[in-house]
Order: C-alpha cells, then sequence, then structure tokens
C-alpha cells in the first residue's frame, strides 16, 4: 500500500473530509450553484479513501461550464494553486478535474437541475488557457501525476498506458517548434534538426513496472523541460509538485512489503 502519512509534502491522510466544508464554503459564494456534495469514495464511510484519493464533488447549477471555472479559479486563488487540469462535457454536464500545486486532485462535475435549461456555455474559463505549448505542457502534467498515481497503486495498464501518452507530448511539443521556425503546419518532407526527437526518446525506460513508470515519467519531464524553455528562454517550468510524488512512488517501491 502506499504511503497515507503525507510525508515529503504529500496530502495527509484525511485531506478530503477536511476540505470539504471549505468548498462548500466557496458554492455559497456563488448564487448560481444550487448545491454542492461529495460523491464517489468521498461519499461514503472513508474507510476506502486515502491521501491519494482525488475529492468527487457533484455541483448542481444551470450553468455547468461557466459556474465550474468560477469555482475552479476560487480554488486556486483561495486555496492552493493550479498544476495541472483536464476538462470535458457539454453545457448539461461539464467536469473539470484539478491537481492542485499540493498534489491534493479535485474533481468538479457540474450538472443542471432536473426540468431546466442549460446556459450557452461562454468562452473558457478554467486554468489552461494560454499559447499551445501551454496547453501541452498542462495535459502533460496532468496526464504524468495520474500515471504516477495509477503506478502506485499497482495500476500497470493504466499507469502505463498514460507514461506513453507523455512521449506523444513530447514529440508534439517539437513539432510545435518545427512549425514556428518554418512559419507553417504543412511540412512534406522531414530532416530538421527537430527529427532528432524521435530517436532521443528511445533510450526512455520502458514503463512497465511501478519502477519503471517513475523513471519513463522523470525521462520525458526533462525532455518537455528543455523544449519548454527552447519555445522561451525566460521560462522556468516548476516540475517539483510531481517530482516530489515520483519520489514517493520510488520510496514505496524501495519500502518492505510490510511497510507498505
Amino acid at each position: 500500500m502506499i504511503r497515507k502519512d503525507g510525508g515529503d509534502g504529500l496530502p495527509v491522510e484525511g485531506w478530503q473530509a477536511a476540505l470539504m466544508p471549505l468548498l462548500s464554503h466557496f458554492a455559497a459564494e456563488d448564487a448560481r450553484i444550487h448545491s454542492i456534495r461529495p460523491h464517489g469514495s468521498g461519499a461514503d464511510d472513508g474507510n476506502d479513501i486515502d491521501c491519494w484519493s482525488d475529492l468527487d464533488v457533484q455541483i448542481v447549477t444551470p450553468e455547468p461550464v461557466s459556474v465550474t471555472g468560477a469555482f475552479a479559479e476560487r480554488i486556486g486563488s483561495r486555496l492552493a494553486p493550479v498544476f495541472a487540469s483536464s476538462r470535458g462535457g457539454d453545457a448539461r454536464r461539464y467536469t473539470l478535474r484539478l491537481v492542485l500545486i499540493d498534489l491534493r486532485r479535485i474533481d468538479i462535475t457540474a450538472t443542471v437541475p432536473a426540468g431546466h435549461t442549460a446556459a450557452p456555455p461562454p468562452g473558457e474559463t478554467a486554468p489552461g488557457k494560454g499559447s499551445p505549448m501551454d496547453k501541452l505542457a498542462n495535459d502533460f502534467r496532468f496526464d504524468a501525476v495520474v500515471a504516477a498515481i495509477k503506478a502506485a497503486r499497482d495500476d500497470m495498464l493504466i499507469g502505463g498506458h498514460l507514461t506513453l501518452q507523455l512521449a506523444r507530448h513530447v514529440l508534439v511539443a517539437a513539432m510545435l517548434l518545427r512549425d514556428r521556425d518554418a512559419g507553417t503546419t504543412h511540412h512534406r518532407f522531414g530532416g530538421t534538426r527537430w527529427d532528432a526527437w524521435a530517436a532521443a526518446l528511445q533510450a526512455a525506460p520502458s514503463p512497465y513496472t511501478r519502477r519503471g513508470i517513475a523513471a519513463a515519467i522523470r525521462y520525458y519531464t526533462n525532455a518537455l523541460e528543455e523544449l519548454l524553455t527552447t519555445w522561451d528562454p525566460q521560462a522556468r517550468p516548476d516540475h517539483r509538485p510531481l517530482l516530489s510524488l515520483l519520489d514517493a512512488v520510488d520510496a514505496d517501491v524501495s519500502a518492505p512489503r510490510s511497510d507498505r
């Protein structure tokens, strides 16, 4: 079993229950939110939830997209900055998944009240806006965090799948740089200096064990960081939350079985 003590800057056990009253307070500040409640494992007696579990909350509102974005901004400004996010859905049911910089994960699902017509969604208000490279870096971080947590829980199927997805993110970053150099997204042939990144990724560890997944995530993170700083030399990518998580995964692999 993975650690529950919240060491090394990781969330402490029971953080989900402690956070729920504060989220309810945030919701009460927005008249568009009719109700908020925990669901999933957080709605049970807590026996199956540990510091690595996310907190799933259900919001009822006639404006799922805009309300969820505003709610996430409130979390990011008053609770902890958002490290990565993922979102999807439509005007009637919209989900925003947050990874905070302290590695607490909150999944917010907003649905329209029964009998109501959903308000047309406005422009995106959730975290992750910016240049194509900003969005790519966000998606990389989110996938990397989930991959590490899956590996720590011995889910090599999803952990390996998501880690392999990180290689694709790195190659897309190289593609964005190639497009910027050429001033076009149309390329009949290769032969640019960016092609070397495809060969470079052959050296990545194989992500089919817990230790392998953690090592591969580190490898891809270093590769992406090099490309991000090439894109913007003033950028200072901060992957410390992810690296802290990987340290915990490695420590659990090394610990005696009785300590897990």
